[in-house]
């Protein structure tokens, strides 16, 4: 029988495996990031209750690890609003994982309630 070592996974690893306990759900919508207070479009792949995935779209190659960010969520009319951290990047324009800092309450009620599937 043939045992592999275990060994850590780059940050750029396309590894299945999930080690985050939050529920994510697929997205395809556009978000604006703030990087030092300039607005960037981005595209949001996934979401979860603590955070997102976006992949910049012609931004400037950014090391900005705080930002704002505002989107819209599908069935939805409220603009959704947070602060977030950068805490994965794949290269300086890949993809980016930002975990939310600060959330306004009805903000993390919508976002909540989308991941977890409901609408109302």
């Amino acid at each position: 029988m043939h045992t592999k070592a275990c060994s850590p996974k780059s940050p750029s690893s396309t590894d299945n495996h999930d080690r985050r306990g939050e529920r994510r759900r697929k997205i395809d919508l556009l978000v604006n990031r703030f990087l030092n207070g300039y607005p960037y479009l981005c595209r949001a792949t996934n979401i979860s209750r603590t955070g997102m995935r976006v992949v910049p779209l012609g931004e400037p190659a950014a090391t900005t690890r705080f930002m704002g960010l505002q989107f819209q969520l599908p069935g939805s009319e409220e603009i959704v609003t947070a602060s977030g951290e950068a805490v994965f990047a794949s290269g300086s324009r890949g993809p980016v994982g930002i975990r939310f800092t600060r959330v306004p309450r009805a903000s993390a009620e919508q976002i909540g309630r989308f991941v977890a599937g409901r609408h109302d």
